[in-house]
């Protein structure tokens, strides 16, 4: 099972900040989540809301605080850190950055540890290499727009036809739409309590790769895991209980805003090995300036859905 920070360590650093991504890494998640939206002069940024107004300590001026009518620099005026360690709005294009970044350094490390290990080391650096999970936000005043955005940001990062980067959405149209601009990127299809996991259209047409569920449908249900697709997808599990069952369950993928702590209960609850001294550590509290020094409608009613 491995172990996605929901917009990085998210109830240790301000969510969606670089700071947040940067102590997820340190923390040892495997894998990174990330909201986008596209703003009125069409660059993606990595925000949950419709408004910025949550996240921001400061409340713009002359602006209404809707993501899709602020520009870019209009928005980067804003803290979206704390008073102490102040942080701009994180562009996709930034947060692909550090992901490439981290995941060049991570090969890196398993080449060094393949040329000590001999033959049998080979290829270990790329079962290094971590995921990324990037989810659009539907409905939006730019529909399509935004998978275009998104697909050019993955080109532009050589990210076009990674196995590690996974298109999330509550929204089947957003699957329908990438699959027909990149059918190389693996797509999960969110999915409400209310709502059954199966679309007998988007099947038909092979859209969803795999599902995803929260924690209280997975508990609910768990004869659903594992069911559909090549992997199931569960959010969000910040408690030691949640994370234990969802190893039990076999979650191919569980997100957390606690990535060090659910490292450490997934580990003990499957009896993998880690380092002492990484457990002891895992959750230690770091200065944030540490860590931010670095730098067709298929839709059944009630699909679209703006939160997650």
């Amino acid at each position: 099972m491995k172990i996605v920070a929901h917009r990085g360590a998210s109830k240790e650093r301000p969510e969606h900040t670089l700071a947040a991504y940067e102590l997820a890494e340190q923390r040892g998640a495997d894998g990174f989540e990330c909201d986008i939206r596209l703003t009125r002069d069409g660059e993606l940024v990595c925000l949950h809301d419709r408004t910025i107004d949550r996240v921001a300590v400061d409340k713009p001026a002359k602006s209404n605080g809707v993501v899709s009518e602020m520009t870019l620099a209009q928005l980067r005026e804003l803290n979206v850190g704390t008073p102490e360690e102040p942080a701009q709005v994180l562009t996709l294009r930034e947060l692909l950055t550090f992901f490439n970044d981290v995941n060049s350094s991570r090969i890196d490390a398993g080449q060094e540890h393949s040329q000590r290990a001999g033959a049998a080391g080979a290829g270990e650096g790329a079962s290094l290499k971590k995921d990324i999970f990037i989810e659009t936000k539907h409905p939006n005043r730019y529909g399509p727009k935004v998978e275009h955005a998104l697909h050019y940001e993955l080109q532009r990062a050589h990210l076009a036809e990674s196995a590690h980067v996974h298109l999330i959405s509550f929204s089947p149209q957003s699957l329908v739409r990438f699959k027909m601009i990149n059918p190389a990127v693996h797509r999960i299809l969110l999915r409400r309590e209310y709502q059954r996991m199966l679309n007998p259209g988007l099947e038909a047409l092979h859209v969803v790769d795999a599902h995803g569920l929260s924690v209280a449908r997975g508990r609910i249900r768990p004869d659903i895991i594992g069911r559909f697709g090549d992997g199931t997808y569960v959010w969000t599990a910040d408690k030691e209980d949640e994370v234990r069952w969802a190893a039990r369950q076999g979650v191919t993928w569980l997100a957390t805003n606690y990535p060090g702590r659910a490292r450490m209960w997934r580990d003990s609850e499957l009896g993998l090995d880690r380092p002492e001294s990484a457990k002891l550590t895992a959750d230690k509290p770091r200065p944030a300036s540490e860590t931010s020094a670095a730098a067709f409608s298929l839709v059944q009613p009630g699909t679209i859905n703006d939160r997650g």
